[in-house]
């Protein structure tokens, strides 16, 4: 059986965890060097290579080979914003089983630790960023429901907080939570803490004077995510565990030919799929049907995707009301869900990607190939560079200036050498040509690189030649 390892990112860290029979065991390693960044999860290339090093710590340090991952994402991420993820996964072979927001696997830790029904709200913070959502629990387990707040933030005042909807300033009105967690860096933590009970003095509405604010360490996120492992696995210790997530923080719209409708807003949060009752679907004047699927992030609209339906599948439901809604699926695929009131039929139509996201691909895979054609002149001229014996020769700096400006243009284009000396050695970038020993190096480190590895965008162009010392 597949185990699925919970998977944190946080402050250039790894943190990792899994189900034991009825306890979870944790773990974390340092993002390598070359990726250390606190957005990892948006940026591609560097993301690749971080699903490699956690394959090659579960199999070095773990023992294990096969998994799935459930990763904590931040509360901001969309549906757009996770596909990314999926796509980027699936380009190193490497599985997503789950996604779940950092504020839903810090409220599953606070449901296992402390026994209570009811609601509270969840906050994790940064020094840069802030989360705070609202969750319900109760026998059935742990259903979110509002994101208030989302994104960057400085430490300055919730008022001047990144909201995640126009109207999540409601968070000050009047509410049920009788508990406000916070989880996260300390020092982001106790300056959140102090300004929450400020809050809770100076407006009426905001915890009615009675909230209890608890400040947690950041352990409670990965923690919370060996809850669900537990849970995916099938483990009776975690089995009662129920969880009610939505899909998206944000407004989910839904175009039909011109039409726009609203399907998923603060007061219709989307668990599984959300829609709404129509009286019939408008109709164009051709033979068929276009339907396109937003997501609504403040000012900007994302187009998710679109599908076109023929009016011949589509003729059990014209001048009928009717039920249309997205469905949106663990991998955050994508449908539009048509369903006859009166016969309880319904029809069920897969969106398909962006063209543009296709072309990019293309763009991408042409770029690659033509760098695979012209590295070895690059290597003529990097050979020519290292072993030019009289530097201050024309020709010499000629030869060099045409290298540095060859690099310079790669690198603006996004490819990127393979990191090599002084580096540990990577089996999915490098190709170790021979051993050696030595004492001042690390075991499995790059002592010298022989050939010059490149890669683009999360593809391997060609891996770099090296030599390993011990």
């Amino acid at each position: 059986m597949k185990r699925i390892i919970g998977v944190h990112f946080w402050e250039k860290k790894v943190y990792l965890c899994w189900s034991e029979e009825d306890s979870i065991s944790t773990a974390s390693f340092n993002l390598p060097e070359d990726y250390r960044r606190d957005d990892i999860l948006k940026q591609e290339f560097a993301l690749q290579g971080v699903f490699r090093a956690i394959r090659e710590y579960l199999l070095q340090k773990v023992n294990i080979t096969e998994y799935a991952l459930a990763i904590a994402i931040p509360d901001d991420f969309g549906i757009e914003d996770i596909r990314k993820v999926h796509t980027v996964a699936r380009e190193v072979s490497t599985e997503i089983k789950a996604t779940v927001t950092e504020t839903m696997a810090m409220a599953l830790c606070v449901y296992g630790e402390y026994e209570f029904d009811g609601r509270m709200l969840a906050a994790v913070v940064a020094d840069n960023r802030l989360s705070i959502a609202e969750y319900d629990y109760s026998d059935a387990g742990v259903q979110k429901i509002e994101t208030y707040i989302a994104g960057p933030w400085k430490c300055g005042s919730l008022e001047k907080a990144p909201y995640v909807h126009s109207y999540s300033d409601r968070l000050f009105e009047t509410n049920d939570a009788g508990f406000f967690f916070i989880s996260g860096s300390m020092s982001a933590g106790m300056t959140l803490e102090q300004m929450v009970k400020g809050y809770m003095r100076e407006i009426d509405t905001f915890g009615d004077g009675e909230m209890a604010v608890k400040l947690l360490d950041s352990t409670y996120v990965i923690e919370g995510l060996g809850y669900l492992t537990g849970k995916m696995e099938g483990r009776d210790a975690f089995a009662g565990l129920g969880v009610m997530d939505t899909l998206s923080p944000y407004e989910i719209l839904l175009g039909i030919n011109d039409s726009i409708f609203t399907v998923v807003n603060a007061e219709n949060p989307m668990s599984k799929n959300a829609g709404l009752d129509i009286r019939r679907i408008p109709e164009s004047g051709g033979s068929s049907e276009e339907f396109t699927v937003y997501e609504k992030k403040g000012k900007r609209t994302v187009k998710l995707g679109s599908v076109v339906a023929s009016k011949e599948s589509l003729e059990n439901y014209y001048k009928k009301p009717v039920w249309i809604g997205v469905n949106v699926d663990s991998k955050k695929n994508v449908s539009v869900v048509i369903q006859n009131l009166e016969t309880e039929a319904y029809i069920e139509m897969p969106i398909e990607a962006e063209a543009g996201h296709a072309a990019a691909k293309k763009e991408e895979e042409d770029v690659a190939s033509f760098v695979e054609k012209i590295i070895p002149i690059i290597d003529n001229l990097e050979y020519a560079t290292k072993f030019a014996q009289d530097q201050d020769n024309p020709y010499t700096k000629g030869i060099i200036q045409t290298y540095e400006n060859a690099m310079k243009i790669l690198a603006n284009s996004g490819v990127q050498i393979i990191a090599g000396e002084g580096k540990p050695f990577d089996y999915n970038l490098q190709n170790a040509v021979a051993h050696v020993t030595d004492v001042d190096l690390p075991e499995n480190t790059v002592k010298q690189v022989m050939q010059t590895g490149y890669a683009y965008k999360g593809k391997v162009i060609r891996t770099a030649s090296v030599i390993v010392a011990n």
